[in-house]
């Protein structure tokens, strides 16, 4: 019976605990990539808020994307190494790998096609995790990016999941800024400059009041008058914005406009519909 352990004890104190060694090396590797990435998404400036939130924006989706490829390199490398202890040979593997990656590379052109769409797509800061994006038919908030998919989730809490190759024209709505349009509707009957002046008077409220005065990033403009319309003269007004908050400004810029219209007594066009019913008057002669 020694003569049978004696083999498997010799394999566990050489091969063995250098494959032991490997796996520990593995883990440590792991977490001082996860510690070192970590520490670099916190890198950011911190002078300028905005700029702050931007580059943690890009830092978090590269941090992600070095993680998985550092955990891939990692792993193959570690995998290689035991490999060679289990007295596996290591040469005709890579060959055949070589032939099979050359062999998978023509039947999965659209696959080449998503790595190389993500990495032009990280490259050139179009957008990171954290914005909101229109893309491919879709929008919603990006939740992640990889080299090969994106993953927006909508208002209405469904992930979609985009093959970058997919994306041929990309809106990013939260990169370094946003802006808030708002059409509002008066009768023709009111004084115009009365009504840009209110207009004003509500958006020199709102910048003066948080948490709406820390997401404003310039005073409320005036257009003017966007158009005439059918029943109602539009004026056209605009706030710019930190990103993401135009739609909570927007919000709340048509309640207190309403809110001071009614008691202003300004008008806001609505339409109509008249209902006739009753027979047709009879349009013979007595």
């Amino acid at each position: 019976m020694s003569e049978v352990l004696k083999p498997i004890a010799t394999w566990f104190v050489t091969s063995g605990i250098k494959i032991f060694g490997i796996l520990i090396g593995v883990i440590v590797l792991f977490q001082m990539s996860k510690w070192i990435v970590g520490w670099l998404e916190k890198c950011v400036p911190g002078k300028d808020p905005l700029q702050a939130a931007e580059a943690k924006k890009r830092a978090q989706t590269l941090g992600n994307i070095l993680r998985h490829a550092l955990l891939i390199a990692i792993l193959f490398i570690a995998a290689l190494m035991i490999l060679g202890e289990l007295g596996i040979q290591i040469g005709p593997l890579l060959a055949t790998a070589g032939i099979g990656a050359v062999a998978i590379g023509f039947g999965a052109q659209s696959l080449v096609r998503d790595v190389i769409c993500g990495f032009f797509i990280i490259l050139e800061n179009q957008y990171r995790i954290g914005d909101v994006i229109q893309a491919a038919g879709v929008s919603g908030l990006v939740e992640s990016i990889s080299l090969r998919t994106t993953v927006l989730r909508d208002l209405e809490g469904k992930v979609h999941t985009i093959p970058n190759s997919e994306i041929k024209v990309v809106s990013n709505l939260s990169k370094e800024w946003s802006r808030c349009v708002l059409d509002i509707g008066v009768s023709y009957r009111e004084n115009v400059d009365q009504v840009i002046d209110l207009l004003l008077e509500i958006g020199k409220e709102l910048e003066r009041e948080e948490p709406h005065k820390s997401a404003i990033m310039e005073p409320l403009q005036i257009l003017g008058v966007e158009r005439f319309g059918e029943s109602e003269l539009v004026i056209r007004m605009i706030v710019k914005t930190i990103p993401l908050k135009q739609w909570d400004i927007g919000r709340e810029l048509r309640r207190r406009i309403k809110k001071l219209f009614d008691e202003k007594g300004i008008q806001i066009p609505s339409s109509h519909q008249v209902l006739v019913w009753g027979e047709p008057q009879s349009g013979g002669k007595s």
